[in-house]
């Protein structure tokens, strides 16, 4: 049986009865907003921090004009591609959320139809929103500029006016990129998604540098793009193995099972014929009879710190305009 405390929890009624005040100059004085006398403001702070008096969320919400809520805005046609990385970044979001005392509400868009998103915003549903990836034509993020609602995207954007945070793509995979060169694989295939999604634009960009960095010609008839189906990777993989490739790369951990999957089903054995690697490591890569060598994210600090910037703006603090996370390069069995 658990024990109910019977000590009374004190409001705002509270307070002013026992100072002798009006709600308003309670509420005016833990809001810090309105006319009220100095020495009356610190008779008033110093009685609630005496009596530990925290106003509820909804009080406090009406005291600052906010809602306490922050959105969290997720392309609906990303949720089966990116299944593995959205719970780990809602879980850093709602950690921070949480501290601050922000409740995450969850909003779907489609590039084509932004009526949710615009709702939520007509309707003050939220104090700031966090833009779950970016796209090459990312009209939900122009539409959020226009409606001057705090934001953050979680990834990058050629739009430097927008506040941005995400992992450092490029640098990540010229890295693992630069050491499978290295290595002596010179002849590498990429199988990437939709090209209108930043991050695999930025992921190639980082491909592509290694190369003119090793100063070792790429070719482009190997790079795949839009690959976007089980079918169309296949399709992909049935190319690459008559071309005498000696290692694949996916752009993503999706991509990277989907070859996986491929290859097994040609008992093509890897390392022994086959090189492969990941732009991106996830739990889809860790049933593999063979680790994969990927590119290590830490997803839930990249919510974390995509709260962080966000929460910042919303009380008018400065921020800085990029944020790049670190990443580590697992080299495993996959490419030995």
């Amino acid at each position: 049986m658990v024990e109910q405390s019977n000590e009374k929890k004190l409001t705002i009624s509270d307070v002013a009865e026992a100072l002798g005040v009006s709600k308003t100059t309670v509420s005016r004085a833990i809001s810090g907003k309105g006319r009220i006398g100095k020495d009356t403001r610190e008779r008033v702070l110093a009685y609630i921090e005496e009596h530990n008096y925290k106003p509820n969320v909804m009080a406090k919400g009406l005291a600052n004009n906010r809602t306490y809520n922050i959105g969290m805005v997720l392309q609906a046609d990303l949720l089966s591609s990116d299944l593995p990385f959205f719970p780990k970044a809602l879980k850093g979001i709602s950690e921070v959320a949480a501290k601050e005392e922000y409740d995450v509400i969850m909003t779907l868009v489609d590039t084509n139809d932004l009526s949710r998103l615009v709702r939520v915003i007509e309707n003050h549903k939220v104090d700031g929103l966090i833009l779950m990836r970016t796209l090459q034509d990312d009209k939900p993020a122009e539409m959020l500029k226009k409606s001057d609602i705090p934001f953050v995207t979680m990834g990058l954007s050629d739009d430097l006016g927008i506040y941005q945070v995400d992992n450092d793509h490029v640098d990540a995979c010229r890295e693992l990129t630069s050491i499978l060169l290295l290595k002596g694989l010179k002849k590498i295939a990429v199988v990437s998604g939709d090209m209108n999604h930043v991050i695999n634009r930025k992921r190639l960009e980082g491909f592509y540098q290694a190369h003119q960095d090793l100063g070792i010609p790429y070719d482009e008839s190997l790079v795949f793009t839009d690959v976007d189906s089980e079918m169309f990777v296949a399709r992909a993989v049935d190319r690459i193995l008559m071309r005498n490739v000696n290692c694949m790369i996916g752009a993503d951990d999706l991509i990277t099972s989907l070859i996986l999957k491929k290859l097994e089903e040609e008992e093509i054995r890897i390392p022994e014929e086959m090189r492969l690697a990941s732009f991106h490591d996830s739990q889809l890569l860790k049933s593999a009879k063979t680790s994969i060598t990927a590119i290590k994210f830490n997803t839930e600090e990249l919510g974390r710190e995509a709260c962080k910037v966000l929460l910042r703006q919303i009380r008018g603090e400065e921020v800085t305009r990029i944020t790049k996370l670190s990443y580590e390069v697992a080299m495993r069995e996959s490419t030995k």
